[in-house]
């Protein structure tokens, strides 16, 4: 069994882009970030470990907010940077990812943030 076998998942990787840019009435340009589209790394093999997560329930006020940190693993050579969009296929949760670590030239594991707002009713 080898650690191909391991990644039983699929997601999404989008790279966060700069745009300096106006936002008009003559004023000057200002940096401003955004993902694209279309994702950079589409369909890559990947797991999301469920078994370190930290999730986070807050009841504050006017709605519940919703904070999940969960572990994921990725082949080595995935090019994922901080602050990527992870987007799980299977879910359609989307994640922010914090720095990736190597682990000796043979996977990549990165902590992936989610926070949320439950919508009203």
């Amino acid at each position: 069994m080898g650690f191909s076998d391991f990644l039983r998942h699929r997601c999404d990787i989008y790279h966060i882009q700069r745009e300096d840019k106006s936002p008009g009435y003559n004023l000057p340009s200002s940096p401003t970030f955004s993902y694209p589209e279309e994702p950079d790394e589409p369909n890559v093999q990947c797991h999301f470990g469920l078994k370190g997560s930290t999730v986070n329930v807050n009841q504050a006020d006017p709605q519940t907010i919703y904070e999940a940190r969960i572990k994921l693993a990725l082949p080595f050579g995935t090019d994922v940077r901080i602050n990527d969009k992870i987007v799980d296929c299977g879910t359609g949760y989307e994640y922010t990812a914090e720095i990736p670590r190597e682990i000796r030239r043979n996977h990549i594991i990165v902590m992936v943030t989610r926070r949320a707002n439950q919508e009203a009713l």
